[in-house]
């Protein structure tokens, strides 16, 4: 199969390699070439090309490394010269919205096309990080992921855009996660709890994390305005230990707008369903559906 991989950096060639490896023929495409992408073409006998319109009409499978803010324009740029029946896989950061404007376009000209999210380091675990993927001609993609050893797991009934969107969703959760436990824990370890604060938190783990994190949404509509004053008394705590401070204030702000509408609005069920809880969020902060 003829790979033909636009975007010599470090997601190009990560997957370049075990795809030359399976026996595919790969070609490189990059405006500007770095030293190390030279260096890569050499070892395997490659040319690296600078023009799209070059590569892209031979190839069996194009795939977009390209930074997500110039992912369209390429996308757009390979369409016009691919075949029918080959297949496109954008593995950008781009906009979520970006990328479902360029599958539009990919159908219209009955091109498949795919959305590749990677959700982890890809310099530490190189071709064996989770990928996320969603988009017309899945299959062939999963296929040939797995032929680089690549762990391709399919969006149910996804279309191509929501790989991206729930890597960018993941962000903030695990980004957020990440920021709150810095915070908590240097606090946990200046007080010499740490060991303790584990302890605390073991029940956690009790539940599933779907059922957990909807236990927080169902009751965050009903509990807020007393959960505000936990928070605004852990901040105290944590600013007269001279603790750096700057996850909880947002918090806070989140608790006292939900505590603001509650009392404007307070939610009907005593329990609210997760349906319920998240009509009550969206109806109670404007926004529609």
């Amino acid at each position: 199969m003829k790979i033909g991989i636009i975007g010599a950096g470090e997601v190009g060639l990560t997957y370049a390699q075990p795809w030359s490896a399976a026996g595919h023929d790969i070609v490189l495409c990059d405006l500007k070439p770095s030293p190390r992408a030279q260096a890569f073409a050499a070892e395997l006998g490659l040319n690296v090309s600078t023009s799209i319109a070059e590569v892209v009409p031979a190839c069996d499978v194009v795939v977009s490394c390209v930074f997500g803010t110039v992912s369209l324009a390429v996308a757009e740029q390979a369409l016009g010269s691919l075949q029918k029946s080959a297949l496109f896989i954008d593995m950008t950061t781009a906009d979520p919205a970006q990328i479902r404007v360029a599958a539009s376009h990919a159908a219209q000209r009955g091109v498949a096309y795919v959305d590749v999210a990677i959700l982890g380091a890809i310099a530490l675990t190189h071709e064996k990080t989770n990928l996320l993927g969603a988009g017309v001609g899945l299959d062939r993609a999963i296929e040939l992921f797995a032929s680089a050893g690549a762990p391709l797991k399919p969006v149910e009934d996804g279309a191509a855009g929501d790989a991206a969107a729930l890597k960018i969703l993941r962000s903030v959760f695990t980004k957020g996660l990440e920021a709150l436990t810095i915070e908590c824990f240097m606090a946990a370890e200046k007080q010499g709890v740490t060991d303790k604060l584990h302890d605390a938190l073991s029940d956690i783990d009790q539940a599933s994390l779907r059922d957990f994190l909807g236990a927080l949404i169902r009751t965050h509509v009903v509990h807020a305005p007393r959960r505000l004053k936990e928070i605004e008394e852990a901040e105290r705590q944590l600013r007269a230990a001279d603790m750096p401070v700057s996850v909880l204030p947002g918090v806070r702000d989140l608790f006292q707008r939900t505590a603001d509408q509650i009392s404007a609005t307070p939610v009907q069920a005593p329990a609210p369903t997760l349906e319920q809880a998240f009509e009550w969020l969206f109806k109670a902060n404007g926004i529609s559906r």
